[in-house]
């Protein structure tokens, strides 16, 4: 669903921006967390796109996308994965979550969170980077390029971008920045981090 405002205080309900689409696609059992970016005059949703039960494989939900003329829709959906899940043993087989797309050198950097175990105290975050919103999207050799964090909650900075790292790891509350947009380093401890702060969720 989504809402529309004049202020960015009140806010109005307009309806369904993305539906689920028809089994066997992918996102059919559902569609969650939403993320926008826009490109050359198009808009594009990435989402999480259910395919099974939440639980019985962690989140079985790889990155989907719909693309649209105008955030008022009709939004078309791609049916196709453009983040899959990892393979069996690597640091992101279990889920792909809060796809958050950024432009970087005219290339989309869409940084993932994802749980290594299969469990939330173990979350991590991935990059992939693609020359066009449908892809093909390439997972970045050093993933995953931070090592804690809940949600991903990232914005360009200077010459580089900022995470703000948020409740689980080792390394949350923290800010941490990369100048390559890949290499994070710690910049800041800090205390009630917002959950879920980003400019565009």
């Amino acid at each position: 669903w989504y809402a529309t405002s004049k202020d960015g205080f009140g806010w109005a309900e307009q309806g369904v921006a993305v539906t689920r689409p028809p089994k066997p696609n992918v996102g059919w059992r559902s569609v969650t967390t939403t993320d926008i970016l826009v490109w050359e005059g198009k808009y594009y949703l990435y989402y999480q796109g259910f395919m099974e039960a939440s639980g019985t494989r962690g989140d079985d939900c790889p990155v989907a996308v719909s693309w649209a003329n105008s955030p008022d829709g009709p939004w078309t959906p791609y049916n196709k994965i453009v983040i899959p899940n990892g393979a069996p043993g690597d640091w992101d087989q279990y889920s792909i979550h809060d796809p958050y797309p950024l432009v970087h050198n005219g290339k989309i950097y869409l940084y993932y969170k994802s749980d290594s175990n299969g469990t939330p105290n173990n979350r991590m975050q991935g990059l992939a980077i693609a020359g066009h919103p449908l892809g093909p999207f390439k997972k970045h050799p050093l993933n995953p390029v931070v090592s804690s964090g809940h949600e991903t909650t990232l914005f360009p900075f200077k010459g580089g971008v900022a995470a703000l790292v948020i409740r689980d790891g080792n390394e949350h509350n923290t800010i941490q920045y990369a100048e390559d947009w890949v290499n994070f380093e710690i910049k800041s401890i800090v205390e009630l981090m917002p959950n879920a702060g980003g400019p565009f969720i």
